[in-house]
C-alpha cells in the first residue's frame, strides 16, 4: 500500500477535487429518489445542468493539453481542439430539452467523452494517473446520472419538464 505522503501534491489535490466533484452528482441522484414529487423536476434539471457543466469542462481540458504542447498545428492537435468545443455545443443544445431527453443524452455524452479521452490522451504528456482519475470520476458520474435517469423513468414517468 502506498503512503499518501508518497503521492505528488498535484495528483492528490486532483483526486480530492475530483472526488468532491462527485458529491453533487451523488446528491442529485439521491434526491431524485427521495424528494417529494413536486420537487423531482427541479432536482432532475439540476442534475442535467451539473452534468452539462462537467462535460463542457472535460472538453476544455483538451485545449489546455494542446496549448501546453510545443507544436499546436499538427493533425492530432486540430482533432483535440475540435473535440474540445464539441461537448460545449452538445450540452448547450441538450439542456434545452426536458430531462427525459437530456439525462440519457448527457449520460451518453459523458461516456463518449471518456472514450475520446482514452483515444486522444494516448501519446500526450499528461500523467499516467490522469486517465485512471478520469475513468473513476466518469464511472461515478455515470452511476449518478443513470440513477437520476432511472428515477425520472420510474417516479416521474417521463414527465421531467
Amino acid at each position: 500500500m502506498t503512503d499518501s505522503r508518497d503521492i505528488p501534491a498535484t495528483q492528490r489535490f486532483a483526486w480530492i477535487l475530483g472526488l468532491a466533484g462527485l458529491l453533487p452528482f451523488a446528491s442529485h441522484a439521491l434526491f431524485s429518489w427521495v424528494s417529494p414529487p413536486s420537487e423531482i423536476g427541479g432536482v432532475l434539471r439540476s442534475q442535467a445542468h451539473y452534468a452539462a457543466a462537467i462535460l463542457t469542462f472535460l472538453g476544455a481540458l483538451h485545449w489546455g493539453v494542446t496549448l501546453a504542447s510545443p507544436s499546436i498545428v499538427d493533425g492530432r492537435a486540430v482533432t483535440r481542439m475540435l473535440w474540445g468545443v464539441t461537448p460545449s455545443v452538445f450540452c448547450w443544445v441538450v439542456t434545452l430539452y426536458p430531462t427525459d431527453t437530456s439525462l440519457p443524452l448527457l449520460f451518453g455524452g459523458l461516456l463518449v467523452a471518456l472514450l475520446f479521452d482514452w483515444m486522444l490522451y494516448r501519446d500526450t504528456p499528461v500523467p499516467r494517473w490522469f486517465l485512471t482519475l478520469r475513468t473513476v470520476l466518469t464511472g461515478g458520474a455515470l452511476l449518478a446520472v443513470g440513477a437520476s435517469w432511472l428515477a425520472q423513468a420510474t417516479r416521474v414517468g417521463g414527465m421531467g419538464r
